[in-house]
């Protein structure tokens, strides 16, 4: 693997260098994919992201007042994770907001009217401690209401046995935790 370094690649780049081009795809799509592989993504969507993001580089690099702050690896790898979570929340398979980052306010209320934390609080709590891929899942299902046939083409499920069977495996996450805590 041949090293350039970053100010020579990015003149070399924004003279539409073809072997530049080459370079950066043999030293960083292998990182890129596995990145979008790991998260709900397949081959071909990584091959798509690292596309999309070779296109932004090569905007951004011929802008006048263009200065990269990072490694050529970091910037190009922002931009393609920022791409890729872009298409996952337009697919709906990552929410909006991550159910962890609601912080449920009870303080202002006497524990003695609320003892007991609300269905939907307990339920939002064990949805935040099970896997990220369970979370999209569930989320997907009951939160958007997807067609298990719609969840099954973005997750690259084959039939409805998978679809089903990782539904079914999601929620007996949320089953174990929820015995768990009643178990006290």
């Amino acid at each position: 693997m041949q090293t350039v370094p970053d100010n020579t690649l990015l003149t070399r780049l924004s003279n539409d260098d073809n072997a530049a081009f080459g370079v950066l795809y043999e030293h960083y799509f292998p990182g890129i994919a596995a990145y979008i592989v790991n998260n709900c993504g397949k081959t071909e969507d990584a091959e798509d992201i690292f596309q999309e993001a070779l296109i932004v580089l090569r905007h951004k690099i011929r802008q006048p007042d263009f200065l990269l702050t990072a490694t050529i690896k970091t910037y190009l790898f922002s931009i393609a994770r920022n791409l890729w979570l872009k298409r996952l929340r337009d697919n709906k398979l990552l929410p909006v907001a991550d159910v962890s980052i609601y912080h449920w306010e009870t303080t202002s209320f006497s524990t003695t009217l609320h003892p007991e934390k609300s269905k939907d609080e307990k339920v939002q709590s064990w949805i935040s401690r099970i896997t990220r891929h369970c979370q999209r899942i569930l989320h997907a299902i009951f939160f958007y209401r997807e067609p298990m046939e719609v969840l099954m083409k973005k997750m690259g499920w084959k039939n409805k046995h998978t679809a089903a069977n990782q539904q079914y495996k999601c929620i007996q996450q949320v089953k174990k935790l929820k015995q768990q805590e009643e178990g006290r």
